[in-house]
């Protein structure tokens, strides 16, 4: 059996002083079935696991999670949005620091730790 791809659909990449992607938040998407029945929402797990993903791809191997610091949820997301996540990667404190913004405003940001080898 296969695992479902939980990805979001990756419209464009573009680097710069940070790694910007922009995400197409499909309605039918495996993240929003059951996240809540009437009123579907992204879960911030997926956010979370999105922004590691998302940084491997940029940056390669992060190193071994170890936490996250300054978490901050401010808008929900829904189905259908197209949203953008900026990253920054700190190899040498091993800090992926994210935030996932929408058409007119902030929907999250946050750090995430990892042990360098």
């Amino acid at each position: 059996m296969t695992a479902p791809n939980i990805m979001p659909t990756v419209l464009r990449r573009e680097s710069g002083s940070e790694e910007e992607f922009v995400l197409a938040l499909e309605p039918e998407h495996l993240v929003f079935q059951g996240h809540f029945p009437g009123n579907p929402i992204l879960p911030g797990v997926m956010q979370v696991d999105w922004a590691v993903r998302l940084g491997t791809i940029a940056f390669g191997p992060l190193g071994d999670f170890i936490g996250i610091n300054n978490l901050k949820f401010m808008d929900l997301v829904r189905p259908g949005e197209q949203l953008s996540i900026f990253l920054g990667f700190d190899a040498s404190a091993g800090k992926l620091a994210f935030r996932y913004e929408g058409p007119d405003k902030r929907k999250s940001s946050g750090t995430i730790l990892f042990a360098r080898p």
